[in-house]
């Protein structure tokens, strides 16, 4: 490729990002503010954590530097190529607190009874049957675990309606899976954090 060209294609790229929203990991720093994230819902070191729908690992290396070399994060997915690009990551960086799980549509199946928390970033509207999915993931809580839900809220963010779940909808569903609301943040720009328990 001529140096011109690759120069130009570099331009289309740096105009299409801020004008289409096309995520790059810095920029979904400074809106979704992951260390902030985890301080509202108690990550700390040692925990054990299942990310169901953990894509590619945008919060799974982040999780996984808070909870330290002590604690561990199951990265869940059904998709094989996401679960590639972390392993990958996993060896490139030589990080040891992170065990990928191939999951089925309706069960993660993260080991049982071993989680402190279940956490799940625009996951829970793209899954087929919600509900199966939300009380298939109890067993795999301890007593007193957390399921944190983290979601686009329509109502801030307009380009998110018809696709993301407004307030009300979520939380009929989660109530309707067998959770209770513990907390709900709302300082996401975008996004709301759900924090829930098993009833």
């Amino acid at each position: 490729m001529k140096r011109k060209t690759f120069f130009t294609l570099l331009v289309i790229v740096g105009l299409l990002v801020p004008l289409y929203g096309i995520p790059s990991e810095r920029n979904r720093d400074t809106w979704q503010q992951p260390e902030k994230v985890m301080d509202a819902i108690g990550v700390g070191p040692g925990m054990v954590i299942g990310e169901a729908g953990a894509g590619k690992g945008y919060f799974t290396f982040k999780l996984a530097r808070r909870v330290g070399p002590s604690g561990k994060i199951y990265a869940n997915d059904i998709d094989d190529d996401a679960l590639d690009t972390i392993r990958e990551r996993i060896e490139d960086e030589d990080i040891g607190n992170i065990v990928t799980v191939r999951g089925e549509v309706e069960d993660p199946l993260f080991p049982e009874g071993q989680l402190d928390m279940v956490f799940m970033c625009y996951v829970l509207h793209d899954v087929s049957r919600p509900e199966a999915f939300l009380k298939n993931l109890k067993p795999y809580l301890k007593p007193g675990a957390t399921l944190v839900i983290l979601e686009r809220d329509p109502g801030k963010y307009s380009s998110a309606a018809g696709h993301f779940w407004h307030k009300e909808k979520l939380l009929r569903v989660v109530k309707s899976s067998g959770y209770k609301l513990v907390r709900l943040e709302t300082f996401l720009s975008r996004d709301n954090l759900y924090i829930l328990e098993p009833e």
